[in-house]
């Protein structure tokens, strides 16, 4: 059965082919775990730093956060750079504004399409009459 709650199918359709094709899996699974958005706000705040910089004060291991970083370069959230004997990691700005960007750009059209339950109002304020 399909929840199509827009009298306009084909701008439905059409939105919903824009939303799935920019929500992609790998950025947002990376912003969802609590560890790694502690990374992050570290990264914001301290700017390019090494594994033991970011580790300080973090409950986790280092090996633990350095699978985090790697998981957040893999997203572009992150880059890292070798420099001499130490691996230093940094917040990818731009690439994070464009992403977020393209996710809104591409789901702004749901506030008008996907209006929580609307179709159902329709319906009980037809059985009200």
């Amino acid at each position: 059965m399909r929840n199509d709650n827009t009298q306009n199918s084909l701008a439905h359709d059409a939105m919903a082919e824009a939303a799935i094709a920019v929500l992609d899996t790998k950025f947002l699974k990376a912003l969802t775990d609590p560890a790694r958005i502690q990374i992050v706000k570290k990264l914001i705040l301290l700017g390019a730093c090494d594994v033991s910089t970011i580790a300080k004060g973090l409950s986790q291991d280092r090996s633990v956060i350095s699978r985090h970083l790697a998981t957040l370069e893999r997203a572009g959230i992150t880059s890292s750079r070798k420099m001499g004997r130490r691996v230093m990691y940094d917040i990818d700005g731009p690439y994070i504004v464009k992403k977020v960007t393209l996710i809104l750009d591409a789901l702004q059209p749901m506030a008008a399409l996907c209006q929580p339950f609307q179709s159902l109002n329709n319906i009980n304020a037809g059985d009200a009459a």
